[in-house]
């Protein structure tokens, strides 16, 4: 298999110049477990592992640590099928959520995509706000979201769902399409390049598996279906995998997740929200959180009815959110400072 087919190209020749003078050679991470990983070589897949340097260095950040669709830097262990990781090349996208629970970390799904496709189906569970965090994600990572719109077959009114995700999605493409029958699968495969990378992004029971069991022409991820009383699924993928497609072009799959925690939102909610920030051109205030203040082109467009209340009430909604992660990452920050401030005093006064 050429570097080529696993997305590498030009710019990534002249960042692994300096690995490649110390006698490292290039890979990509295709599973994640830990420490340990699966990698793709130009000549196989072997298991690696993180150095004890390299853990020790990124123990206070893990988001630090390879994660799948890394390029890394290895090192081949002789006569044996292993090699130990030793740097990253840098990410040129990453799609990154806030762990679930209390803690304040970036958990990163997947990294140097081309594309990001956030899948929802067109059943009962389909769900606008949803759909726009996930969309914000999309914009965050630094690659082109496209929302599938999956399961149409289960539609009775697909114009009325096509155009209510298509009001959710603002400027990106939305593309319906049906994994049992097929229908729309030629639109999709269309839009991943030989050379290309995406990654598929949804809750669980909305049908990425069969998606890319669909674009690869067999059954080659698990499906389960989904529960007839809620129409919600259950996690059919526990680990993020990179696929490779016959026809060219690399997939990566994600579990199911049940809730988006954004995180570092801030430009992903604008591009998410493209008619509000066209809008808030002509505010009085730069700073103009359009929910109060005078002069608010925002507000003028919403009394009229030019902007929907449903858009401005997600748009507030999402702003407060992130408001609040920034107000938590500094306070994180803080404690831990002060936790290292604490430890550094009694080493000192040892």
């Amino acid at each position: 298999m050429s570097l080529t087919k696993l997305g590498w190209n030009a710019a990534r020749d002249e960042q692994f110049a300096p690995f490649l003078a110390k006698g490292f050679i290039p890979a990509r991470v295709a599973v994640e477990d830990k420490h340990f990983y699966r990698v793709w070589t130009v000549d196989a897949e072997i298991t690696a592992q993180v150095t004890g340097k390299f853990v020790h260095e990124t123990r206070r950040d893990h988001a630090l640590l390879p994660k799948v669709g890394d390029w890394v830097a290895i090192k081949l262990i002789p006569n044996e099928e292993k090699a130990t990781i030793h740097a990253i090349l840098p990410r040129r996208t990453q799609i990154t959520r806030k762990t679930s629970g209390r803690n304040t970390a970036a958990q990163i799904l997947a990294t140097n995509i081309e594309t990001v496709f956030l899948v929802t189906a067109a059943d009962p569970t389909f769900n606008a706000a949803r759909l726009e965090r996930m969309l914000t994600m999309g914009h965050e990572s630094g690659a082109r979201p496209v929302v599938i719109l999956n399961k149409i077959d289960l539609c009775d009114d697909l114009e009325a769902k096509l155009a209510e995700a298509t009001r959710a999605a603002g400027d990106a493409l939305v593309l319906a399409v049906c994994a049992l029958t097929g229908r729309g699968m030629k639109k999709l495969a269309a839009l991943i390049k030989p050379s290309d990378t995406v990654a598929f992004i949804g809750t669980s029971g909305v049908g990425k598996s069969s998606l890319i069991n669909q674009l690869y022409g067999e059954d080659l991820m698990p499906t389960i279906e989904v529960r007839t009383q809620d129409s919600k699924g259950r996690h059919t993928t526990s680990w993020r995998e990179m696929i490779f497609l016959p026809k060219g072009g690399v997939v990566i799959d994600t579990p199911g997740m049940r809730e988006f925690h954004l995180w570092g939102a801030s430009e992903g909610a604008k591009e998410s929200f493209p008619e509000i920030e066209a809008l808030a051109a002509g505010c009085h205030f730069r700073d103009c959180t359009h929910t109060k203040e005078k002069d608010c082109a925002v507000l003028a467009a919403l009394a009229v009815g030019t902007l929907s209340r449903e858009r401005h009430e997600s748009f507030v909604k999402l702003q407060l959110e992130i408001s609040y992660l920034r107000e938590s990452e500094k306070q994180a920050g803080w404690q831990t400072r002060r936790k290292s401030d604490r430890v550094a005093h009694r080493v000192f006064n040892r």
